[in-house]
């Protein structure tokens, strides 16, 4: 029972330290910039036009998919990676 508390206790600050965090992925170069939140919210896309030509709105696309999945993956290694950190010493079931 104090490990489930205590566990829940730890959910709790990594959940409020994760909505701090944030990623940016790139794709075509710095084409496009994307950068997502703990909460796996896109905050802000940033395009270079110089690097792509705004007539191929099929590039552009590629480009603003490959960027918003590098962003995610990104994140889910982070929030792995901090809750390893945090939670693996306490022995819960399934963690």
């Amino acid at each position: 029972m104090l490990d489930q508390i205590k566990a829940a206790n730890e959910l709790r600050k990594i959940q409020k330290e994760l909505k701090k965090v944030e990623v940016e992925a790139d794709a075509g170069n710095g084409a496009v910039v994307i950068v997502m939140n703990g909460e796996q919210k896109v905050t802000s896309v940033k395009l270079d036009p110089e690097k792509f030509d705004i007539e191929d709105t099929g590039r552009l696309e590629k480009l603003i998919e490959s960027a918003v999945n590098q962003a995610n993956s990104s994140l889910q290694r982070e929030v792995a990676e901090r809750m390893k950190g945090k939670l693996g010493g306490l022995n819960l079931p399934g963690m």
